[in-house]
């Protein structure tokens, strides 16, 4: 009883770990698949493998995969949005830039996020606190895309598939957080796999880049790996944390996987950590700080400027 009591208490923070560890590991895996399969052929192979796991998973529970048609088109929206067109953006974006790169500007989407949403209620959802994070976050993003084109890590048009693929997820999330499903966490998982698994599919057959002879071991490792661990792993601990730990805690990941994807693309793939990636990471997650801690930052300068004043 004391052992299982031990357990329980420990998962919260082996879930922690998947998020931190295995969302911080996407931009090599994609780099190491892309640098082999074609895009479409990568993201088909991910998904399909997602999908089919918890398709048997659900089977093996004896659950049914039925939604109503609400929850049909909530999913089909978003999905398309965060895996698919999400998915694309990034798996062309690595062709183009660094791993490392590629994982400083994923860690911008929380600050992406909040300018859709405010977009969506028509009012900036931050105080002036929140604007110097937004601001610092840009600022970020400056220093990575100067210094990595000047430093032949990356183009400008792969810095803008990176900067789309952030906003189309923001937008999907925004969507999301609007809408109501009636169907379960696992169901949800299998229907954001699937859809992106099938639109994928099509898009490499009609493109002629559905080619079996092109499969390998190198190709397709990274993307069963990001079926498994991102896909069913890292989005079902998160979940599972947002029940348990406040919001705020659980997204103090966005400040760990850019040190995660810098350290194992230069583990991996021998990829240079330059001054630019580390400076402009530093400032976005700096800044991505500022707006998760706005409140109590706004506190602390007001009291302080009240001591002065006083």
């Amino acid at each position: 009883m004391k052992s299982n009591s031990s357990l329980r208490r420990l998962l919260p923070f082996a879930a922690y770990f998947n998020i931190c560890f295995f969302w911080g590991t996407a931009g090599v895996a994609n780099k190491l698949s892309s640098s082999v399969l074609h895009p479409f052929f990568a993201g088909s192979l991910r998904f399909l493998i997602a999908s089919v796991l918890m398709a048997l998973w659900e089977a093996g529970r004896r659950k049914s995969l039925a939604i109503s048609f609400h929850d049909g088109i909530i999913l089909t929206v978003g999905s398309v949005l965060m895996y698919f067109l999400n998915t694309l953006l990034l798996l062309f974006a690595s062709q183009r830039v660094d791993a490392g790169i590629s994982t400083v500007m994923v860690s911008l989407i929380p600050i992406t996020i909040l300018l859709v949403d405010s977009l969506a209620v028509r009012r900036l959802c931050v105080s002036w606190v929140g604007i110097i994070g937004i601001i610092g976050g840009f600022m970020g993003i400056a220093i990575v895309v100067v210094g990595s084109i000047t430093g032949g890590n990356a183009d400008p048009i792969g810095i803008a598939l990176l900067l789309l693929a952030d906003l189309v997820w923001s937008v999907g999330t925004v969507y999301l957080k609007y809408q109501k499903i009636s169907a379960t966490v696992q169901v949800q998982i299998f229907y954001q796999s699937a859809i992106p698994a099938l639109l994928f599919f099509l898009c490499a057959a009609l493109t002629g880049n559905l080619d079996l002879g092109e499969l390998s071991w190198r190709g397709a490792l990274p993307m069963a790996y990001m079926g498994i661990a991102d896909s069913i792993v890292g989005l079902t601990s998160y979940l599972y944390l947002l029940r348990r730990w406040k919001t705020s805690v659980v997204s103090t990941y966005a400040y760990i996987n850019p040190v995660v994807g810098i350290l194992l693309s230069a583990l991996l793939l021998s990829e240079r950590i330059t001054m630019a990636k580390t400076a402009g990471m530093l400032v976005i997650l700096a800044s991505v700080f500022i707006i998760q801690r706005e409140d109590w930052l706004r506190g602390l300068l007001l009291r302080k400027a009240k001591r002065v004043a006083d």
